[in-house]
């Protein structure tokens, strides 16, 4: 047994950077097929893809707009006079440009053919391409973006929805302004008949009294008279503006009736009630166009406005009590008034009491009269309430899809497809890849690295093209062999034989005729024939003398590739013949290496092999011949190697890259511990095209491969 022990090592499976490069560029194939056919499907997807291209435009949001209803003060600034102010925000604002309200409009407006459902399609189409943004949370600044097949149709869609919205927002002022102006008209009608009134009973009383002035005694007690009785009336005009609009909600008739504001309630949570009751007024208007009452948001939004209602009812009813109350205090303190002014003539007092009524009333029907005016101004001054800042505009280039980057995903895609496949194919290899992947698990010396050899046939794809056009051209060509090793040539196959048969002739500078070589390999295919047989004639073409034995008795390949005889070594063993000469003959292009075939195939080579008859082959042919290369089968499924191994010297184990597991590799620590096989060596074989032990000595760049099995 060896006295060898196996060496624990670091095991690198691991895949290096440099490695998965290496490996990269010696497949620069399939980069290029896998990038050519990226760019060429990049290239149908955009020729078979629509165009699509971007318009922006930039709207600003007026601050009269965003600021909601007027305030009530009645001495604020001109520019601030209009009455009705639209109650709304930018996030609203933001949100009708989206409404399928309004862009129902907008395709009725660009397509006035359209009706009904198409219209209602169209509408969803424009919505599905448009986007409207804000700058920020505080911005008043709405951007809208819009995607068409033609860029003119998303300029002109743009400005469509930015005039729409305008035009809407003006109509819905209009609305609110002719419902105030029509109250105000009605409040002024019947002030003007009770001023009228009021004037003809003063100028009536004075003629019949004749009355030209009142007592001066009594002005202190007539003024508090009349500031009482003129807060009594103006709580009592409040009290009938009240009662107007508790009228308007309670009549059922009235139920889609915008509410007049600015009526001069002193109640602001009325007044901010009535404010919110007409703006969902509105929004529940502008969604009944395309819909109908049954839709759910419809019904939901009626229900709110309904619960609104009930709010303004309960409130302007609170407030009417309110009023009430405070008129009766008023009264109880005019009453105590016109008490201390009875001391008076009594016709002084009646006078008194009628100009002060006229005076409330002119007052009031001044007011009225302002606000009519203010009404008119707001009407007639009709204010957009946004601001263009940018115009539709955009790149005449497509923005869908993006020729560059879909080019150069293309690109990429076809760069990473092709590493992925090949890092998954590198990292899910368990078999051995070279020379590390031995070293690292086992001292078991490697005598020799044979690169991957591909056995082509004369009969290639271009020839099998030419003979089905019926052009095929005779050619005198040798056939295929797996016979590498040539005496002159220099190319990669050659020269890792020659190492190969180097390291040999260095081991086997022992004590004399030590010489006879068992190669042997794990499983079948692994090259162990094909190694053998080049071996044998690396050997003999620097003139050593080589017998090559065909120990592989079922097969016989090296017997066919050599050329077969009549008699062989099946022959010897099975007593057929007795003179070894008679089966061994020398090579016709190397003199100097004799072949011993196998002859007539036996039905029992296992015993055949056990003969003594082999044991004798070998120790008589030791002194003829420098080097004795037995070929025998693999030595996980045939007992032919373990019978030979007790006859030879030394053994070559023949480990092929890509079908002997690296787990293995220790099997074979196993075979030299228990001393299985004498002097074990190891033979790589079939070398990938990429090692990371060639420094950047590209000598597999010859394109040799290795695929003949043994």
């Amino acid at each position: 047994m060896s006295n060898q022990t196996p060496v624990i090592r670091q095991v690198e499976d691991f895949l290096s950077l440099q490695d998965f490069w290496y490996i990269c560029r010696s497949q620069a194939k399939w980069f290029v097929v896998s990038v050519t056919l990226s760019v060429l499907a990049a290239a149908y997807y955009l020729s078979s893809t629509t165009d699509i291209y971007t318009r922006d435009a930039a709207v600003m949001v007026k601050d009269e707009t965003t600021r909601g209803l007027v305030a009530q003060n009645a001495g604020e600034d001109f520019s601030n006079m209009a009455l009705v102010q639209q109650p709304t925000n930018v996030p609203n604002v933001l949100r009708q440009y989206t409404s399928l309200a309004l862009l129902t409009d907008v395709a009725a407006r660009l397509n006035p053919k359209a009706a009904g459902r198409d219209l209602l399609m169209e509408a969803k189409d424009i919505r599905s391409r448009l986007t409207v943004t804000m700058d920020d949370e505080k911005s008043t600044v709405i951007n809208l973006k819009y995607n068409d097949i033609s860029p003119e149709r998303a300029e002109r869609v743009l400005s469509t929805i930015i005039d729409v919205f305008n035009v809407r927002w003006l109509e819905e002022k209009s609305q609110m302004a002719k419902s105030t102006a029509a109250f105000i008209n009605d409040r002024l009608g019947l002030i003007e008949s009770e001023l009228n009134q009021v004037d003809d009973s003063i100028s009536t009383f004075k003629t019949r009294h004749r009355i030209t002035d009142l007592q001066q005694v009594s002005d202190l007690y007539l003024q508090q008279q009349t500031e009482s009785e003129a807060e009594i009336l103006k709580l009592t005009n409040q009290m009938y503006m009240a009662q107007y609009i508790l009228n308007i909600l309670k009549d059922e008739k009235l139920t889609h009736q915008l509410l007049p504001t600015h009526t001069g309630l002193a109640n602001g949570d009325a007044v901010a009630m009535i404010g919110q009751y007409n703006q969902l007024l509105l929004k529940l208007k502008n969604n009944l166009v395309g819909t109908s009452a049954q839709n759910p948001i419809i019904i939901r939004q009626e229900a709110e406005l309904a619960d609104v209602r009930k709010n303004i009812i309960a409130t302007i009813g609170n407030h009417i009590k309110t009023l009430q109350i405070e008129i009766q205090s008023l009264q109880n303190y005019n009453e105590e008034a016109k008490e201390k002014v009875s001391s008076g003539p009594d016709q002084a007092k009646r006078l008194i009491s009628v100009e002060r009524d006229q005076k409330v009333k002119e007052s009031l029907y001044l007011y009225l009269l302002q606000k009519k005016e203010e009404n008119e101004i707001s009407m007639t001054y009709a204010s957009m309430p946004t601001q263009v800042i940018d115009m539709p505009h955009g790149s005449m280039l497509p923005t869908f899809p993006n020729k560059r980057s879909t080019i150069m995903a293309a690109i990429l895609f076809g760069l990473i497809l092709p590493a992925l496949v090949i890092f998954i194919k590198v990292n899910l290899d368990t078999t051995v890849r070279n020379k590390l992947d031995i070293e690292s698990r086992t001292n078991i010396p490697i005598v020799g690295e044979i690169p991957f050899y591909k056995k082509t046939s004369g009969f290639t794809w271009a020839k099998k093209l030419m003979k089905r056009f019926g052009k095929r051209k005779r050619r005198h060509q040798r056939p295929p062999t797996p016979l590498v090793v040539e005496h002159h040539s220099q190319d990669v196959l050659n020269e890792a034989f020659r190492l190969l048969r180097s390291n040999l002739e260095f081991m086997s500078d022992t004590p004399k005729h030590k010489n006879v070589y068992l190669v042997t390999s794990m499983y079948a295919g692994s090259g162990k024939t094909f190694v053998s047989m080049n071996l044998a004639l690396a050997l003999a073409i620097k003139g050593r003398q080589v017998l090559f034995i065909d120990g592989d008795l079922r097969r016989a390949t090296a017997t066919r590739t050599f050329g077969n005889r009549d008699l062989g070594l099946a022959d010897y063993l099975g007593e057929k013949v007795d003179d070894i000469s008679q089966v061994v003959y020398p090579y016709e292009q190397y003199p100097s290496l004799h072949i011993l075939p196998v002859g007539t195939t036996p039905p029992n080579p296992t015993e055949l092999l056990s003969s003594p008859r082999m044991q004798q082959l070998l120790e008589d042919q030791r002194a003829n011949y420098d080097f004795i290369l037995i070929d025998c089968p693999m030595t996980e499924t045939l007992a032919d190697a373990s019978i030979i191994e007790h006859m030879v010297d030394r053994t070559l184990y023949v480990v092929r890259a890509g079908l002997f597991q690296r787990r293995q590799v220790t099997q074979l620590d196993v075979y030299v511990q228990t001393g299985k096989y004498k002097n074990l060596s190891l033979v790589l074989n079939a070398i990938p095209p990429v090692d990371r032990y060639t420094h950047g000595y590209k000598y597999y760049a010859y394109g040799y491969g290795y695929n003949y099995s043994s």
